[in-house]
């Protein structure tokens, strides 16, 4: 939260445990990765990509760690930002507040400021970077945690315009908590940003079921329902 120190933030290990299930409905039918095999050597910050055979949920096991990037991975990063804050510019061109779920360093507020100069924009990030990322201004109030954790998500509460979640849910535990999370956070009639293009990849890693969840949870997806990137509005009767 604000008030923590980024030295008190313990470290977070560069890959997270295997998973024996699907992360997005709980099968256990996974396939593309042998058994037993591990990241690969001499490859930092990849892991292999599983698919659920029941949902198609396609995603990285063990899954990844916010890390250093190549270079000309950050600038690809950079382009895909950039395109997404275009995006949600045309459907929601003013938005007084911003939250940016797993923000790391806060590099998609920073790019995303360009297209909205007079947002407010804070960050949300398990690590102590969103910390370093409020004391260098890319953010204006830091939660350092999950946006399902209790002392988050009370703070949080239906606070902001748009949230946005981009190339994050690929890399937690349990998305759908997340995805549900996230739209606690949202005002009624905000609008929440998804991108879950892995840019490491030429396929993209997506659940196939993100537009059907959105709108069992009281959302209308306004684009993107089948692609890379998702921009959906809360409706009023929304839960």
């Amino acid at each position: 939260m604000s008030g923590t120190s980024a030295s008190s933030v313990p470290p977070v290990p560069a890959y997270g445990p295997y998973r024996e299930d699907c992360p997005w409905c709980g099968s256990r039918r996974l396939r593309g990765r042998s058994r037993g095999a591990g990241p690969r050597q001499g490859a930092p910050h990849r892991s292999p990509v599983e698919r659920c055979s029941d949902c198609r949920h396609a995603f990285r096991n063990p899954p990844l760690t916010p890390g250093p990037e190549h270079p000309v991975v950050r600038a690809g990063v950079r382009l895909r930002h950039a395109l997404a804050a275009r995006a949600m510019a045309r459907r929601c061109p003013e938005p007084e507040s911003w939250l940016d779920v797993g923000t790391g360093d806060a590099d998609f507020p920073r790019t995303a400021r360009a297209h909205f100069p007079y947002t407010s924009f804070d960050g949300v990030d398990p690590t102590g970077r969103v910390l370093r990322a409020r004391a260098v201004e890319r953010v204006e109030e830091a939660f350092v945690g999950r946006l399902t954790d209790p002392h988050v998500a009370v703070r949080v509460r239906e606070r902001y315009d748009v949230v946005s979640l981009v190339q994050h849910l690929e890399r937690v535990p349990d998305p759908r908590a997340e995805l549900r999370a996230a739209l606690g956070a949202l005002r009624p009639g905000g609008h929440l940003l998804v991108d879950v293009a892995d840019p490491r990849r030429l396929v993209p890693v997506h659940p196939v079921g993100l537009g059907a969840e959105l709108v069992a949870q009281g959302c209308t997806v306004l684009s993107g329902s089948r692609g890379q990137r998702v921009i959906a509005r809360k409706d009023a009767s929304a839960p």
